[in-house]
């Protein structure tokens, strides 16, 4: 059954005229058997200078509050609901309730009749004490939004620790090479400078004008490959710290030879604004593939151009 009362209260306020507060009150059901449940709801007007007090447990026993929630319903009412319990069996009559208003200036409370509960026994009235049953199990209450919210908030926060962290243990073990990184492994050295090489060749930057650029770009080419190919920080050496590790990468005179001259002229036109040559500049160019070709990993070889220059011409064209 559904009871439903509205009550009409008047209380003054600081002013001599009365003021209408207007109480709904809801409780359903109002029968149970023993540890059922009760909603008691309780709706009062709210102003901004005044503050609701809601009656606690002292005022509404007998019954027991299980839980309570307070809301706001637009900017004009606030609403309280309880879930009560009575666990002895009888009738029991909720009333009196206070519900107080309170200001600046004063204090008023305002009394509801909620109405009264039956509360039968979970025994029916042939069973004997040796009958005794348990009663009904523990009422499983919804969680709200806002109980859940702490429990979220510190679950991704522990997820997003351990991501952090396995990240950061993962970089440590590779940079002590106990843990080789995942992915396909990086282009040879050999296919990577054949492949700059032809895109230096396309951009035609001398022709331009662009000689520093261009003598910089094939110097940094030679430099990397070397590093890459022969294991050595060959792009943080100067050019004689380049021609005096030798025996580290120059496997013949001749390599050496082709080596100084792009290294060389580089540092020239770099240092010394010269200008050389354009066969020189075509040269230098020259000589860098042919050094890489010859260096390069034994690999088949149908022609004078290596399979992966020949590549990088086609797609570079």
């Amino acid at each position: 059954m559904r009871s439903l009362g509205t009550l009409l209260v008047f209380f003054l306020l600081s002013s001599p005229a009365p003021m209408v507060a207007q109480v709904q009150v809801e409780m359903q059901p109002n029968k149970i058997t023993v540890g059922d449940p009760v909603e008691l709801t309780l709706t009062a007007p709210l102003s901004v200078d005044v503050t609701i007090i809601w009656p606690g447990p002292d005022e509404l026993k007998p019954a027991e509050i299980i839980k309570s929630n307070t809301i706001k319903i637009g900017r004009t009412e606030q609403q309280i609901k309880y879930i009560l319990s009575i666990f002895e069996p009888g009738q029991f009559e909720l009333k009196h309730v206070p519900v107080v208003f309170s200001s600046a200036s004063q204090a008023d409370t305002v009394f509801v009749d909620p109405g009264s509960i039956v509360v039968e026994s979970v025994l029916s009235p042939t069973d004997s004490a040796a009958d005794i049953r348990d009663i009904h199990p523990p009422v499983k209450l919804s969680w709200t939004l806002r109980e859940l919210l702490p429990y979220i908030i510190a679950g991704l926060v522990i997820i997003l620790a351990g991501v952090i962290g396995y990240i950061l243990w993962r970089r440590y073990k590779i940079r002590k090479g106990e843990i080789v990184p995942t992915g396909p492994p990086p282009p040879p050295a050999h296919v990577i400078a054949l492949r700059r090489l032809e895109e230096l060749r396309i951009k035609k930057l001398w022709q331009n004008g662009y000689l520093k650029e261009y003598h910089s770009e094939l110097t940094e080419i030679v430099k990397e490959y070397i590093g890459g190919r022969y294991k050595l920080n060959a792009p943080e050496m100067t050019t004689d710290e380049m021609l005096e590790s030798r025996n580290n990468w120059a496997e013949n005179d001749e390599g050496f030879r082709q080596v100084k001259r792009i290294l060389t002229s580089g540092d020239l036109v770099k240092f010394a604004k010269f200008k050389p040559e354009p066969q020189e500049n075509d040269g230098n160019l020259t000589h860098a593939f042919t050094f890489v070709e010859a260096t390069k990993p034994d690999e088949s070889d149908n022609g004078s151009k290596s399979k992966v220059r020949i590549e990088a011409e086609e797609v570079l064209a």
